[in-house]
């Protein structure tokens, strides 16, 4: 069997209940928002199809409660034909419509052409696999790495190590860029009250 959780459109939790009760039900009802969740839906669905039966995506995306953040979320499970492996299934799946964009060979060309910086691990796959080929995997979003060639270079001249930290928003359509800019740094609160 394989399992996946779909995670797509995105509102920051309100001040108080009502505020908060707001927020759920604008992000439930967001054209913009369900378009963003159908896209990274439907790459995991066409991603999984040739490994997998009987795949079953749900009627549509119910809302997942964070501490930060609501998220549309779809649950998705199907048997998984012959002897894929979760390694199999991650090099399927990455890198989905939700970190990269549709269609994603296009969007892949296009971010390495127009971001001014190497993503690193940013939107990479991170689990396990064991000797059956069982697994569980994550997207390394909201992450962040402590240390790395350039930053023992810097070690050497002082006593603190830099962190190079990440987070971002899906853009569709209809997207605004302050509202994604405020998205983003919601998303990223965790991280830096983390590393504060």
């Amino acid at each position: 069997r394989m399992t996946a959780r779909v995670l797509a459109g995105t509102a920051a939790r309100g001040a108080d209940a009502a505020a908060d009760a707001r927020a759920v039900a604008a992000l439930a009802a967001s054209t913009k928002d369900l378009e963003e969740h159908r896209f990274a839906v439907q790459s995991v669905l066409t991603a999984v199809d040739p490994f997998t039966q009987e795949v079953d995506a749900g009627a549509g995306p119910f809302t997942l409660e964070l501490p930060n953040v609501w998220h549309l979320a779809t649950d998705i499970s199907g048997a998984v034909r012959g002897s894929a492996s979760a390694l199999d299934l991650v090099a399927a799946l990455h890198p989905t419509a939700a970190v990269a964009g549709t269609p994603t060979d296009a969007a892949v060309d296009l971010i390495r052409r127009l971001e001014p910086f190497d993503r690193g691990r940013y939107a990479g796959p991170v689990g396990w696999v064991d000797g059956n080929g069982d697994g569980e995997w994550a997207i390394a979003l909201r992450c962040a790495q402590i240390g790395s060639e350039p930053a023992r270079r810097f070690a050497e001249y002082s006593d603190t190590m830099p962190v190079t930290a990440h987070a971002g928003a899906g853009i569709v359509a209809g997207s605004d860029p302050e509202t994604e800019m405020l998205e983003t740094r919601v998303k990223f609160r965790p991280i830096v009250d983390a590393l504060a």
